[in-house]
């Protein structure tokens, strides 16, 4: 198997999606599974910001006449569904389907120009929009590429990221069977005693007591657990690199 990887960088007001994200910079989409066929492409995604970017994107969905995947110029795509699976203030889970008329879009390209079996997985942060394609051999890779950028409209700029052995498709969810025993015990502990409710259904004090652990050695074990699984949550986001990179700007020009 082999993975390739390339960003499409946007600039603002080409795409009413985008500018979304550009203008709230903690918004954040995922793709948690992607298919295409000879009829259409459809698709799950995982959005998750301020409830004001995802109202906004909602809207879009709603009333955009144009189809907001496709590199090459607007045009009309009327065969849009959109439908919201789960949603609260700060996370939207949606089902897209469009026809593959027309349509230039990363996914139906792929379906192309590699060969069956192509994956496809993707994730939107401020003005970048990166793709990894998982396939069963490097066939096609070169005429998509070229295809790829013979069709970016102006504003868009292509940037090639890998071609190699797959990594963003191994599984990268963290997982507390990698945490160091003790602080998996303490960890699992706290779940299921309710530690980590709104309200608290117990003191810090008294969780240490049920499981018989010396109040300050389960305080250590928790916060080395807390901060080894939240690192390892940004960390794994492919464009979590993109995320810290504009808070460390922040900080430095505070």
């Amino acid at each position: 198997m082999r993975e390739f990887v390339f960003r499409i960088s946007y600039d603002y007001g080409v795409n009413p999606v985008m500018d979304v994200f550009m203008q709230y910079p903690s918004a954040h989409a995922r793709t948690v599974t992607c298919h295409v066929s000879a009829n259409g492409v459809w698709r799950i995604d995982r959005i998750a910001g301020p409830t004001e970017a995802l109202d906004r994107i909602d809207d879009v969905y709603d009333s955009y006449d144009g189809c907001v995947e496709c590199l090459a110029a607007d045009h009309d795509h009327p065969d849009w569904e959109y439908e919201l699976l789960d949603a609260d203030r700060h996370t939207r889970t949606v089902y897209m389907y469009r026809t593959t008329n027309d349509c230039l879009s990363v996914p139906c390209l792929a379906a192309e120009y590699l060969a069956d079996g192509v994956l496809t997985a993707s994730e939107r942060r401020n003005d970048v929009y990166e793709w990894h394609l998982l396939m069963r051999t490097d066939e096609g890779v070169s005429d998509l590429y070229e295809r790829l950028e013979t069709e970016l409209r102006d504003g868009l700029e292509l940037q090639f990221e890998q071609l190699g052995d797959p990594a963003y498709w191994v599984d990268r969810t963290v997982s507390v069977a990698e945490l160091p025993y003790e602080q998996r015990v303490a960890v699992e502990a706290a779940v299921a005693n309710g530690y980590y409710e709104t309200p608290r259904e117990l003191s810090l004090s008294e969780l240490a007591e049920a499981i018989d652990v010396p109040r300050s050695t389960l305080q250590y074990r928790l916060q080395q657990a807390e901060s080894w699984i939240v690192t390892r949550f940004v960390e794994d986001s492919a464009l979590g690199d993109v995320a810290l990179a504009d808070r460390r700007r922040e900080l430095t020009d505070v």
